[in-house]
């Protein structure tokens, strides 16, 4: 079994990666950086990319599938950003930037990893939302741009799931409330949420392994509490 997950440099994502090393997994984690990267830890594919040119990626991403025999089984869009703004003082730029980073680049990275082949039989792919983008939850000031992006990763899952669900892949949207990350901490400052990473991270792999037996193109909600804008 093979289980990707992307933004594992903190928060969540680390928490997750941490979660699937060492219990006979697989792992393929991809960050940001400079540059297309790749290492080999064991049974750790580590990815750094400048999340651009993502036909580049899933070739390289293939030559390795060759090498070791692996298809992913599980791939679990965790990377995503969060700029805090009034709907007064939010700019365009900002609202670009976190619509391509929490929606476009997870439909991106899909797309060339199919046409490279690489999804196992029955593939599960796992968009990591918010609890901001679902219609009728609540709303804070200043998440305007982020909500809007988690609303339309909610949608794209829907989208995924209408085309290529016959294929015998899964595609679900697990939206979370507050976590108790750096992104948090950031967005509300001295705000401490009930849920930390690592019990998030157990309760995101339980889904990620099991839950695209049974469903897809749902909307999966997981929140305990809410922070106080």
């Amino acid at each position: 079994m093979a289980v990707m997950i992307t933004g594992t440099s903190r928060g969540i994502g680390s928490a997750l990666l941490k979660e699937y090393k060492g219990s006979g997994v697989s792992t393929i984690s991809l960050t940001r950086s400079d540059r297309l990267e790749v290492s080999m830890e064991g049974q750790h594919i580590r990815v750094g990319f400048g999340w651009d040119d993502f036909e580049a990626l899933a070739k390289e991403l293939a030559v390795q599938s060759e090498k070791i025999g692996f298809k992913v089984n599980v791939l679990i869009n965790n990377a995503g950003l969060l700029v805090k703004d009034s709907i007064k003082e939010v700019r365009y730029e900002d609202f670009e930037r976190q619509m391509r980073v929490n929606a476009w680049n997870s439909l991106a990275l899909f797309r060339a990893m199919h046409s490279e082949g690489l999804f196992a039989d029955g593939a599960h792919i796992l968009n990591i939302g918010s609890m901001g983008g679902v219609q009728g939850a609540v709303k804070f000031p200043g998440l305007l741009a982020y909500s809007a992006s988690k609303a339309a990763l909610i949608a794209i899952t829907e989208a995924l799931d209408a085309e290529y669900g016959d294929e015998g892949l899964a595609f679900n949207c697990l939206a979370l409330g507050a976590v108790n990350t750096e992104m948090l901490q950031e967005a509300f400052p001295g705000y401490v949420s009930k849920v930390d990473p690592e019990n998030m991270a157990k309760y995101i792999r339980t889904v990620a392994d099991e839950s695209g037996r049974i469903m897809s193109g749902k909307l999966i909600q997981a929140t305990k509490s809410n922070p106080e804008a």
